[in-house]
C-alpha cells in the first residue's frame, strides 16, 4: 500500500493507524490482518469497495447525529477522494476546504472563555454541530490533521459540500466569523484558493479561443 500518488493537500486526510473498517470487505481470520487502503482514508464514511457504512476501529456504534445531510456527505466523500486517488478537482481543493472549515470561529454574544475551544467555521454551515460538540464533549481535530471521528465527519464532508457548490463567496462570506490573527490567516488562504480558481478559468476561457 503507498500513498506516494496522493496529493499533499490531501496527506492531513491520512490517518497514522487503521479509523474504521468495513464489516463486509475487511478480511476475518484468527491471525492479524492486513491493513486495508480504506481504513486508513480519513475522509471516506463508505466503503469504497462495497458501499456500506464504514464502522468505527474501536466498534463503538455511535449512529451520525446529522443524518439530514447524508447526501450532501456523500458527495463532500466523492469530492474528496477525487482530489486524493485521481488528482481531480473543480474550482479549488476541496481538503483546503476541510482544513479551513476546522479553524476556529467567534460568536455573538462572547461564550464564557471554557467554551471557546467548541466553535469551528463549520458550524457556521452546519449549525447542529455546536451543540453535538457540547453535549459529547468532543475536541474537534485541528487543521493540521483534520480527521473527524466517525460518527461526526459527515458534518466536515457536509460542509465541504456546500462550500464546493456555493463557490468561492463562500468563503469571503466565511470570514466573517473570524476575528484577530484566525481571520488573518483564514483570508490569507482562501483568497489564495479564490485567486487560484481565478486563474484556472481563465485559463480554461483562452483554451476556447
Amino acid at each position: 500500500m503507498t500513498f506516494i500518488d496522493v496529493p499533499k493537500s490531501s496527506h492531513r486526510l491520512l490517518a497514522a493507524r487503521p479509523a474504521q473498517f468495513c464489516t463486509s470487505c475487511s478480511p476475518g481470520g484468527p491471525g492479524p490482518s492486513p491493513v486495508l487502503r480504506s481504513q486508513l482514508l480519513g475522509w471516506r464514511i463508505t466503503c469504497p469497495l462495497c458501499g456500506d457504512l464504514l464502522r468505527a476501529e474501536n466498534r463503538r456504534e455511535l449512529p451520525s447525529p446529522f443524518p439530514q445531510y447524508r447526501v450532501a456527505a456523500l458527495r463532500g466523500e466523492k469530492l474528496l477522494d477525487d482530489e486524493a486517488e485521481r488528482g481531480i478537482r473543480t474550482w479549488t481543493s476541496p481538503a483546503e476546504i476541510a482544513r479551513l472549515l476546522l479553524m476556529r470561529r467567534v460568536i455573538w454574544p462572547l461564550p464564557r472563555e471554557h467554551e471557546l475551544w467548541r466553535y469551528r467555521v463549520l458550524g457556521a454551515i452546519v449549525p447542529d454541530l455546536d451543540h453535538v460538540v457540547a453535549a459529547e464533549q468532543v475536541n474537534l481535530p485541528t487543521p493540521a490533521k483534520p480527521i473527524l471521528p466517525l460518527h461526526l465527519r459527515p458534518a466536515l464532508l457536509a460542509g465541504v459540500a456546500i462550500v464546493e457548490r456555493a463557490g468561492p463567496e463562500m468563503l469571503r462570506m466565511l470570514r466573517g466569523h473570524m476575528m484577530g490573527d484566525n481571520k488573518v490567516r483564514f483570508t490569507d488562504a482562501a483568497e489564495n484558493m479564490i485567486a487560484r480558481a481565478g486563474k484556472l478559468r481563465a485559463s480554461g476561457q483562452m483554451q476556447l479561443i
